[in-house]
């Protein structure tokens, strides 16, 4: 493979991206601003690669722009009675749009787009390959995101939950309250967070 920068490789696979974008079917929706404002229009191709997303945004008089999540706060569309929304999140050098799945007072769950598109040179040709992944994230107060592995799971959620919820810490990895049960203990979480507060 010829050598090529990652920021390269990036933009030249959303480059390649807009190019089927035209054949994806754009949903109603709005992007956020990151002075908060709703700019209206349609969600076209959401791209997410391991070097970060992008979006395609299409507005109301037709116009096509990409976005980099570092430029936006989020985005949400509408499916049917469904409502899907995107937030800009920042790990470790990597600009992302994740999913909101969950939003609580003390904790949320996102998750990454369930495609990853890896781009690669054959034959003398940028070729993409798409990949199901299934990725969750938990944030905490102060804009903390954490990645939510599988492998780990009982360990990583004691050590979150010792400190501000002991009582459900200790529940972690027992009937109930595996992985599979991630809402429910998501759930229980920000109930045992109020009641610290209104002790409090």
């Amino acid at each position: 493979m010829p050598r090529i920068s990652t920021l390269l490789l990036f933009t030249i696979g959303i480059l390649f991206g807009t190019l089927n974008a035209q054949h994806s079917q754009a949903l109603t929706g709005y992007i956020v601003t990151k002075n908060n404002y709703h700019l209206t229009g349609a969600i076209g191709l959401i791209e997410h690669t391991k070097y970060g997303s992008m979006v395609e945004f299409i507005n109301d008089f037709g116009t096509p722009y990409f976005l980099h999540p570092a430029l936006i706060k989020g985005f949400v569309f509408f499916e049917g009675p469904a409502i899907s929304a995107y937030e800009s999140k920042y790990y470790r050098n990597t600009w992302m749009f994740l999913r909101l799945q969950y939003s609580g007072d003390n904790i949320s769950l996102l998750q990454t787009p369930e495609t990853l598109i890896k781009y690669e040179w054959f034959n003398g040709n940028l070729v993409a390959h798409d990949k199901k992944i299934v990725q969750y994230w938990v944030e905490l107060p102060g804009d903390r995101i954490l990645p939510l592995k599988k492998l780990g799971f009982r360990r990583q959620m004691r050590r979150l939950m010792s400190d501000t919820a002991p009582r459900l810490s200790r529940l972690i990895g027992k009937k109930g309250y595996r992985f599979k049960d991630l809402y429910t203990i998501l759930e229980a979480y920000d109930k045992e967070c109020a009641k610290g507060k209104r002790r409090l």
